[in-house]
């Protein structure tokens, strides 16, 4: 399966991904040349590079119907994830966490899923939020 990631998702995300899902690829902007292009002109460009999932930042993309279509007759999977607002390894730690954890569960649906399928991934954890339960000294 071969995933597009928008300009608005941390692009650094891609090699990651690509270590992680080995079976799958991924690109971005730079990939396919798409950078500044107009969302619905760019679903059927990212189709026409024979991609398969289109991953956003963007999730104001499922309330705009006309994007909706466009995305639809592409034939494009949607997943959209939460923009995380904040500075350094945050604004990618977040967003890829979240991405990582939940493509798994994602890739296995989509094998009995025909497109168009939309995800829309929960928050990830903020700036200065611990993901761990309790911590102290040893």
């Amino acid at each position: 399966m071969k995933f597009f990631l928008d300009e608005n998702v941390n692009q650094g995300m891609i090699s990651h991904l690509a270590s992680i899902f080995r079976r799958h690829e991924f690109v971005g902007v730079k990939e396919i040349s798409s950078k500044g292009m107009d969302d619905i002109e760019l679903f059927d460009h990212v189709a026409m590079h024979r991609c398969d999932v289109f991953v956003t930042g963007d999730l104001m993309q499922l309330r705009r119907e006309n994007e909706r279509e466009a995305c639809r007759a592409a034939g494009l999977h949607w997943i959209g994830i939460h923009q995380v607002h904040a500075t350094g390894y945050h604004t990618i730690a977040g967003p890829a966490s979240t991405l990582v954890h939940a493509l798994p569960f994602i890739i296995e649906r989509l094998a009995a899923t025909p497109p168009p399928t939309f995800f829309r991934l929960k928050k990830s954890e903020r700036n200065n939020t611990r993901v761990f339960d309790t911590a102290g000294r040893l």
